[in-house]
């Protein structure tokens, strides 16, 4: 019987390992820094980055390879000396996910007859990530652990000895420096056959390796090392290396312009034109700097430019990859960027004239949109059902000569959703992400009319919202956005996983998830609002979050389901080491492994969405807010389909906006107050005056104090004052008999208006009935009434 049941246990590991699963997916550990999977049988596909070079185990290598999402450590015969793999290769390996000293690996010696690897193909190995000590250090190891196995880069290090190197049998470890922080510089015995004896670089140098980890005791969160793989690992010219996370920005109809930095300084030299070949001309600027800008300009409206990056020193010549622009359109009819909220929104923080759309029918807008559209729909859905209305819009659609064309999840034929099924029975053609490829086809979004000539009827409908009756109480956000240069850029993911640009898809070379590729334009300039989009996983979006939450100086405020990505976090508490402290935050999944629900709460305050406990009401969000009431620091949305999450950085398909632009920070905000709030939220929000429309409702005083609202409340009310000037404000609460019951608010403030939310659960069981609360500001002093109904 024991024989039968160890058989059924192989069979079913062994079904299992049939499909590819990516590499991240192995790396999410338990709260010990465990993975939380070990022994089970996995087959994953992945480009080799080391061969033998990572140990000295003669038989079994250990070797290292990587997908587009993460990297793993493979010991096997295959990674052997005198194997016939090598660095670039392309496998598929089938082994058994295994512990070691807190290193995540695929032991192939645990089920050794089960155990495979497969050479697929030859080629280039991938680029190392660029990447701090800091991050190194620093990555999740309770959750998702990102950096272990990863091929990886280090730039502008020191060697704490001097030297030569030389490695034993057991190998030899240094320690190099960025001057902040340390981290062990671990030699094998095999790499140190093409290392030994080389003099250690007495300046700054750039190191490239695998990271691996070795510590002997739970928890599992320390002993990170890089380990070099041959004598190129170790860079010591003075190249200036073009960072490739290039900015755009001061997109016009006629020029744009890019900043970029180098590790070492060179000169500016951007190159561009139509096509990859960057045929037009290029702009030169003398004089060495690592911070470039440079302005091309003399461009045609609404066109594609490719370009990148070039900077060169004595040393030689460094550029970055192909990057791709498109210059603003030079309709006057378009640039409307339309937001809006399927719940109710807090209008007490709105700008005058700038109340937000709460409580609208998500089906209605887009069903409108869709009876408008002329020539073509592209949909990217994960969900579609339940809503009729929308169907029967398609199909009339459908009927007068639109083209209607579909990409949709993998979902099989026995769980198509009925409204798709309508539209798949109507004629309606689909390209359907395959059921073997790890994670699902996030995205929802639809392009309309940006297939046909007239630019100005382009319209982009994304979000966070899956059009699905299902979903009627989760509380989302949606955007229509008419632009020509934005919905080319959709058009083009779209058809990425459509897999042809005709009315035809092409399943086999339909591209999804880690598949895809970054081809698309990302910086954009929408009725004079800057306007970014990020794809995923091919486009780093999670980098690009972290990057804008870096600008933080004031606020951030984020409305999110899920948020287990530790660099996200961290990027958020580097900005509380900052000084910003005036963080909030609203999550849903609060108990999703690796949450950082519990860190945030340490650095902001960080509420837990009712949709914790009652999944009908779900907050479906993925936006945050960054500065979004402080004009002159750029107020800024990101939002999209992606939630803060490994899968949808690195499996899903989804696609990021960020878009500058305080009045629509400002509708967020409206948003994001009422959800927080709900949550059990309450605090202090600043409305932005400081702006070039904005007014002073304040004409005879020092300041105004404003009717609470809403009023009558139960339990949380939000109390409104403005002050033209620097000063301490005092709020107190009191009873109908005059006795004080609370301070609400006290202390010094600049001239703006501020809406202080005040809970009456603070004041612990107290009755219904009538309260003053009495605001007092230099000579100022107002007093108004409140209604508490229980």
């Amino acid at each position: 019987m024991r024989k039968i049941f160890s058989l059924i246990v192989l069979l079913n590991i062994l079904t299992f390992a049939q499909k590819d699963t990516v590499i991240s997916a192995l790396h999410t550990n338990n709260s010990a820094g465990v993975p939380t999977d070990t022994a089970t049988l996995y087959r994953v596909r992945g480009v080799v980055t080391a061969t033998n070079q990572l140990g000295n185990n003669a038989t079994y290598g250990p070797g290292a390879i990587q997908d587009e999402t993460a990297g793993i450590t493979v010991y096997g015969n295959s990674f052997a000396s005198g194997s016939s793999l090598a660095i670039g290769d392309t496998v598929l390996v089938t082994s058994r996910l295994a512990f070691y000293n807190g290193l995540t690996q695929l032991d192939m010696r645990k089920i050794a007859a089960s155990s495979t690897v497969k050479k697929i193909a030859s080629g280039k190995a991938p680029e190392p990530q660029v990447v701090t000590i800091y991050q190194i250090q620093n990555q999740q190891w309770a959750g998702y652990e990102e950096f272990e196995s990863r091929l990886v880069r280090i730039n502008n290090v020191t060697f704490s000895s001097t030297g030569t190197f030389a490695s034993g049998t057991s190998g030899k470890t240094y320690s190099i420096t960025d001057g902040t922080n340390s981290l062990d510089f671990r030699l094998t015995s095999n790499a140190g056959t093409s290392i030994n004896n080389l003099t250690i670089p007495t300046g700054k140098c750039d190191v490239i390796g695998i990271i691996s980890q070795y510590k002997t005791s739970t928890p599992w969160n320390s002993g990170y090392q890089l380990m070099p793989r041959m004598i190129s690992d170790i860079v010591t010219d003075a190249t200036p290396l073009v960072y490739n996370n290039l900015v755009v920005n001061n997109i016009k109809t006629d020029a744009f312009t890019v900043n970029f930095q180098t590790v070492r300084a060179g000169n500016t030299q951007i190159k561009y034109g139509l096509t990859s070949a960057l045929e037009l001309d290029s702009v030169v600027i003398a004089g060495d700097t690592t911070n470039h800008i440079a302005t091309i300009s003399g461009l045609q409206p609404n066109t594609l430019y490719y370009f990148k990056a070039v900077s060169t020193n004595a040393a030689g010549t460094s550029e970055s990859a192909i990057q791709q622009v498109t210059t603003a359109s030079g309709s006057t009819k378009t640039g409307a960027i339309n937001v809006y909220f399927n719940m109710p929104i807090d209008t007490s923080v709105a700008l005058a004239g700038n109340a937000a759309k709460g409580s609208v029918s998500f089906e209605d807008k887009l069903v409108a949109r869709v009876n408008n559209a002329v020539y073509s729909i592209d949909m990217a859905v994960y969900s579609m059902n339940g809503l009729s209305n929308l169907t029967s819009a398609l199909l009339n659609a459908k009927n007068r000569g639109v083209k209607l064309r579909l990409v949709y999840d993998s979902r099989d034929g026995s769980s198509t959703q009925a409204n798709v099924q309508t539209l798949l029975n109507a004629g309606v053609l689909m390209s359907q992400r395959p059921a073997s490829i790890s994670g699902i086809m996030h995205n929802k979004f639809f392009v309309f009319d940006a297939r046909d000539t007239v630019a100005d009827n382009d319209w982009v409908w994304t979000g966070s919202w899956n059009p699905n009756s299902a979903e009627a109480g989760f509380k989302n956000n949606a955007l229509e956005i008419n632009d020509p240069t934005l919905a080319s850029a959709y058009t083009k993911e779209f058809e990425e996983m459509w897999g042809s640009t005709t009315d035809t898809p092409n399943p086999s070379v339909a591209k999804f998830s880690y598949n895809k590729t970054n081809n698309t334009a990302h910086s954009f300039t929408i009725g004079g609002k800057s306007v970014r989009l990020y794809f995923s996983p091919s486009d780093g979006v999670t980098s690009q979050i972290s990057s804008t939450i870096a600008t933080a100086q004031t606020s951030i405020y984020f409305a999110v389901m899920s948020f287990t990505k530790n660099d996200l976090g961290q990027a958020i508490y580097y900005r509380y080491s900052a000084g910003v402290r005036d963080i909030k935050g609203v999550i849903n999944n609060i108990n999703d492994t690796g949450s950082e629900y519990t860190y945030l709460q340490n650095y902001g305050s960080v509420v837990a969405d009712a949709g914790s406990t009652n999944s009908s009401v779900t907050l479906h969000d993925k936006y945050a807010l960054i500065d979004c009431y402080t004009a002159n620091s750029d107020p800024t949305v990101i939002t999209g389909s992606h939630n803060w999450s490994a899968a949808a950085e690195t499996n899903n398909d989804e696609n990021t906006l960020i878009i500058t632009d305080y009045k629509i920070a400002n509708q967020y905000m409206q948003d994001f107050k009422k959800r927080y709030n709900d949550a059990g939220g309450t605090g202090t929000f600043v409305i932005p005056t400081d702006v070039k429309d904005g007014k002073s409702l304040v004409k005879e005083y020092d300041a105004h104090l404003y009717q609470n609202y809403p009023n009558p409340f139960n339990p949380v009310t939000t109390i409104r004052f403005e002050t033209t000037h620097s000063q301490n404000v005092k709020i107190e609460v009191y009873n109908a008999l005059g006795q004080k019951v609370a301070t609400v608010f006290d202390r010094n403030v600049n001239p703006g208006i501020y809406a202080v939310d005040f809970n009456s659960a603070s004041l612990g069981n107290v009755s219904s009935g009538i309260y003053y609360y009495r605001l007092t500001a230099g000579t100022y002093s107002d007093v108004k009434k409140m209604i508490l109904m229980k």
